[in-house]
């Protein structure tokens, strides 16, 4: 194959909707029966697509594929005398003249032919336009039209969009276009910018799902947790693959439509769709994800979650995190969970210094008392004796109305002073630059206002949740082990949730204020998320129920975790 014959096809839409149509297949195929009857040979290796790539804002050349062929053509990759088929110049570029030109001169200069499938076809070269100088001209044409028309449509898609958010802030529906969970109706009797053109209204079945996902999440369920629920209940997904994912789940969860609004370029319009939730237990929801988004509560994998505290825990020793581990005997089928230091366990260097040791405290002795120690506190009276974080937020939120205030007043002066001078451009100017700061201020005070629900919302969640773990628990015993295992995990998430929502820290001393003491001296530091710290013995956690050491092998004795687990290593698996 000589240069002379080699041909690179090039073939680009715009948008992900074209994708469906016919116009990549149309391009590829035009381009290769070109070849075909002028005895070029298409070169795979160098031809390209960049679908759903525009070149108006040169996306193409910036992040697609043709940069790619720009490049190899400027570093002498591509053999001279080859010749590149596009549909039309638009293919190429529809940007600006003067940035499209550069594009256009840097395949010509290359030695290559460019040529474009019009009727008839028209082949750009130094040659061809040498003899021909009015080809080039042809070019800056095409180039122009090009961008005139992307430009038109640019624009008019500009003026429908803002005509669009012009209604949406009336409250009119801009299309139907809408969460699952809501219906739009069409009425063709009236016409298209009537507001009562759509109506929507909530679809009650797909609104009783949301609000089942919105009362388990607000009780501290997980997205996969949510999901395992809708798929043991045989609930159908409302998306083509037919299953719920938790990017979904997600996107429910933060949709404004809960609550009947829509945000539109960051701006908030109330009142769009009909709410399905009240705006504050909207912002109550966000404050609870929040705090589980940044938190490590639960785990994703398993049937139920092992560790309730999970990332609290930590070695009073050597402040290493305390970790969930377990033995289970082949020989006596004894099974049974604890939690114990990992640096010990890993030989950390930190652990090696306090000569801290693995010893363990047994999870079904800890779990049951620490969360019903939790549940005596007197929560609402430790949330009243501090400043709160709403307090914080509808403190600054009042600044900002403040700094408000105050630069209206001094607009209306510098209005008076304007109408009294005729207007001074120095006047004028200052008034502008205090409008300005005025709505920037306003725009502060939105969101200021959205903090201080949310933070409100946070602060009244954190004192009902506390008072709900007892009876949380209770059901979580009385489901025991036989219970469902999609329940059983569901509630252990709420319950590791309303402990994240509150504890800071718990912090293990297992044998005691020294590492040579016993079990009869065992105690923990509680930290809790409102700066109270609590330290509470081993004698202080008692349940409801007797919890014994009934199971575990006779040789255990006080003290002697370590000598345990080495003797238990001879007879357990993994």
């Amino acid at each position: 194959m000589t240069a002379s014959n080699v041909a690179i096809s090039y073939a680009r839409f715009s948008s992900t909707k074209q994708a469906e149509g016919d116009s990549l297949r149309r391009q590829v195929e035009n381009a290769e029966a070109y070849a075909t009857a002028n005895g070029l040979v298409i070169d795979r290796s160098l031809s390209c697509t960049d679908p759903a790539y525009s070149a108006y804002d040169q996306s193409n050349v910036l992040k697609g594929k043709l940069g790619f062929l720009l490049a190899a053509i400027n570093e002498g990759k591509v053999p001279i005398g080859a010749t590149l088929i596009v549909e039309s110049f638009d293919r190429l570029s529809r940007a600006d003249p003067l940035d499209a030109l550069p594009v256009f001169t840097g395949i010509i200069n290359a030695g290559l032919n460019l040529v474009t499938l019009t009727t008839p076809p028209k082949v750009f070269s130094r040659a061809t336009m040498r003899g021909d100088m009015f080809l080039l001209f042809e070019a800056l044409l095409d180039m122009y039209r090009a961008n005139n028309e992307s430009a038109r449509k640019a624009e008019l898609v500009s003026s429908a969009w803002s005509d669009k958010k012009a209604r949406a802030k009336l409250g009119q529906l801009m299309s139907r276009k809408a969460p699952h969970w809501i219906c739009v109706q069409l009425n063709n009797e009236v016409g298209k910018k009537d507001p009562m053109r759509r109506t929507a209204t909530l679809n009650a079945d797909r609104a009783a799902v949301v609000m089942r996902l919105i009362e388990a999440a607000e009780a501290g369920v997980g997205n996969h947790t949510l999901i395992r629920t809708l798929h043991a209940d045989g609930i159908p997904a409302w998306s083509k693959s037919g299953k719920w994912q938790p990017s979904y789940i997600q996107k429910i969860m933060h949709n404004r439509a809960l609550y009947g609004a829509i945000e539109l370029d960051g701006e908030v319009y109330e009142a769009y769709y009909p709410a399905l939730i009240e705006k504050s237990r909207f912002m109550a929801l966000q404050a609870l994800r929040s705090a589980r988004a940044t938190t490590k509560v639960t785990n994703r994998g398993g049937d139920t979650v092992t560790n309730l505290f999970s990332g609290r825990l930590k070695c009073g020793y050597c402040g290493s995190a305390m970790n969930v581990a377990g033995y289970k005997s082949r020989k006596t089928g004894y099974d049974r969970k604890y939690v114990a230091c990992h640096g010990a366990r890993i030989r950390s260097p930190d652990a090696a210094k306090a000569g801290c040791r693995m010893h363990m405290w047994f999870l079904d002795q800890l779990e049951p008392k620490l969360l019903l120690w939790l549940t005596s506190l007197d929560y609402l009276a430790l949330m009243s004796s501090n400043r709160s974080q709403a307090d914080d937020e509808r403190s600054q939120l009042a600044g900002l109305e403040g700094q408000l205030a105050d630069i209206a007043r001094r607009v209306t002066n510098i209005t008076n002073m304007i109408e009294e001078a005729s207007g001074t451009k120095a006047l004028v100017n200052r008034q502008r630059e205090l409008e300005a700061e005025s709505e920037r201020i306003e725009r502060q005070i939105k969101l200021q206002r959205d903090k201080v629900a949310i933070s409100e919302a946070h602060e009244s969640s954190g004192q009902s949740r506390m008072a709900a773990l007892i009876s949380l628990f209770r059901e979580l015993k009385r489901l025991g082990a036989e219970g469902d295992q999609v329940k059983l995990r569901s509630l252990r998430e709420q319950l590791s949730a309303a402990v994240a929502h509150a504890v800071e820290r718990i912090t293990l001393f297992p044998v005691g204020p020294s590492l040579k003491g016993d079990k009869c001296s065992r105690y923990i530091v509680i930290d809790l998320k409102n700066g109270k710290r609590f330290e509470v013995d081993d004698s202080e956690l008692q349940d409801d129920a007797d919890e014994s050491d009934a199971g575990s092998p006779s040789y255990i004795r006080e003290g002697e975790d370590i000598e345990w687990l080495h003797r238990l290593d001879n007879e357990c698996g993994s």
